[in-house]
């Protein structure tokens, strides 16, 4: 009985990831009308940046949110100074990838 259930398991999976693999392939759009390697580019760019932000210290990366179309960062939320707010701009700006960034970052407590 195990070994029956196992092959149907590995017969299950194995067809999971051909259908993954067949419309990973078929050139889709994802929901917003980007390809689906336009959205994951972009989503792997806004994972570069809240990595860059939880590694400074001096930001308080849970205040922050970050959002990303074609390689231009938004940044929106709230932080301590203006000084603060261009200091995460300009450091989003240095990160390998993004092409722009639109400061929205306002100071408050």
């Amino acid at each position: 009985m195990r070994i029956a259930t196992m092959l149907l398991m590995a017969a299950l999976l194995g067809g999971c990831a051909a259908g993954t693999m067949m419309g990973a392939g078929q050139g889709g759009r994802a929901e917003d009308g980007r390809s689906y390697e336009e959205a994951r580019a972009d989503n792997l760019l806004a994972a570069a940046v809240n990595r860059a932000l939880v590694r400074d210290r001096s930001v308080n990366a849970g205040d922050i949110r970050v959002s990303v179309r074609d390689a231009v960062v938004t940044l929106a939320g709230t932080v301590a100074s203006n000084d603060s707010a261009e200091h995460i701009a300009d450091m989003v700006r240095q990160i390998d990838g993004v092409k722009g960034v639109v400061n929205n970052l306002r100071v408050g407590p």
